[in-house]
């Protein structure tokens, strides 16, 4: 349960940094733009460490309706 609540809080500051991010560069922010951006994040992790990084995971379901 406590590995669950980490990745949630993680999850939570990844979609936190992605916002302020576009909103600091006056870009549109919405739920599809937030998961096509973690998206392209989680291909990196996948790439760098052989798998899906778990609070990545849990954002991009969450942001899809999941």
């Amino acid at each position: 349960m406590e590995n669950s609540k980490m990745a949630f809080e993680e999850a939570c500051r990844m979609v936190g940094e992605c916002c302020l991010m576009f909103a600091q560069n006056g870009q549109e922010i919405s739920r599809e733009r937030l998961a096509l951006w973690l998206s392209r994040a989680q291909e990196e992790a996948v790439d760098a460490i052989g798998e899906p990084n778990d609070a990545l995971q849990l954002a991009i379901e969450r942001l899809k309706g999941r």
